[in-house]
């Protein structure tokens, strides 16, 4: 069977197609950067010279060769938007991913990009956005919100905002905001974030949202502790969507007050009808908080297929609560898994 020809560039009348071409859209980012005096990112100039991979859908940023700050990526986002002072070509149509990863956007540099998803409409499907270790902040936090409010946004997918430390528990609130009347989002990822309990009650507010389509929240290495628990689970009760949950590493301990949030939690995933995996690893929850949530893994509910806790617990709790995969066909013959007590650096590592 003969190689598949590659994929060739559609043309009109010898000409690519306006809002398709990414070497407009580098011959405009280009000439932006000059304008306003950033540097020209080479990472991003051999990507979209890059013509044995058509279509370009994706873009992907590091800090290489330096990062971009908050004018290089406002530089990138009003080239993509075709909005800048004599861009021709208008907006490039074709993408569909953008993953910056420690280019110290700042909140100047997350507005220009909240203006792809709320400007963007029709013309820029932006599906996966992921801005890890970007220092985004509040003011960025909420520009994002307000773009994926209802009635802004309707192609992102996946947000991912990892390692942002900045972001704390008022972006986390301001982010909410938005959230909490989007119905589109499939997956929103948090994890070390430094959102404290004062976010909790934004966060159940989202997923108490009638419409909402999130199914994966991962709040990992954040600090909700009771508090924030307590919180979120009125809004996880009335959840309809999510079915993967992580709030491992949260500070969430066997303390009274936090068993009383843990009850509060069990019942929530009692009440949720679509939740299926829980993780909370690396949370000293103790005795008496496992003992606590084990009405919600009875043998006979089927519906969580994975629990996670800590090995730190009691071995009979421990057996009891924790499930791996449980809705999955065991391999080796049905071999039981040996319980391992497991440990994390929380190093932050992304392989480029």
């Amino acid at each position: 069977m003969p190689p598949k020809k590659k994929a060739a560039k559609k043309e009109h009348n010898g000409e690519a197609v306006a809002g398709e071409d990414p070497l407009q859209l580098l011959n405009n980012y280009q000439k932006f950067c000059r304008l306003i005096g950033v540097p020209i990112n080479p990472k991003v100039v051999s990507q979209l010279q890059d013509q044995e991979h058509l279509p370009i859908t994706q873009l992907v940023v590091d800090d290489e060769f330096g990062p971009l700050g908050p004018g290089g990526t406002r530089a990138l986002t009003t080239s993509i938007l075709g909005t800048g002072q004599d861009m021709k070509g208008g907006p490039y149509k074709l993408l569909k991913g953008l993953r910056l990863w420690r280019v110290n956007c700042a909140d100047e540099g997350t507005r220009s990009i909240s203006e792809i998803l709320r400007l963007g409409g029709g013309d820029i499907k932006l599906e996966y956005l992921e801005m890890l270790d970007c220092r985004v902040g509040g003011t960025g936090a909420l520009a994002l919100g307000q773009a994926l409010a209802a009635g802004c946004n309707r192609s992102l997918l996946s947000l991912k905002l990892d390692y942002n430390q900045t972001l704390g528990s008022e972006g986390a609130r301001a982010l909410c905001r938005g959230l909490r009347t989007n119905a589109t989002l499939r997956q929103l990822h948090l994890p070390y974030c430094g959102v404290g309990g004062d976010a909790g009650a934004a966060l159940g507010e989202m997923l108490s949202y009638s419409k909402l389509q999130l199914a994966v929240l991962n709040l990992q290495g954040n600090r909700l502790g009771g508090e924030g628990l307590r919180d979120l689970a009125p809004g996880l009760a009335r959840n309809g969507s999510v079915t993967y949950l992580s709030l491992a590493d949260n500070a969430i301990g066997g303390v009274a007050r936090d068993v009383e949030a843990l009850a509060l939690f069990r019942d929530a995933i009692l009440a949720c009808t679509t939740l299926s995996h829980v993780d909370l690893l690396y949370n000293r929850i103790g005795p008496d908080g496992a003992t606590t949530l084990l009405p919600a893994l009875a043998p006979d509910n089927a519906q969580i297929r994975q629990f996670l806790v800590d090995a730190t617990l009691p071995t009979p709790l421990f057996d009891a609560l924790h499930r791996r995969d449980a809705g999955a066909k065991k391999k080796g013959g049905g071999k039981k898994v040996r319980r391992t007590r497991q440990r994390s650096s929380y190093k932050f590592r992304l392989k480029m």
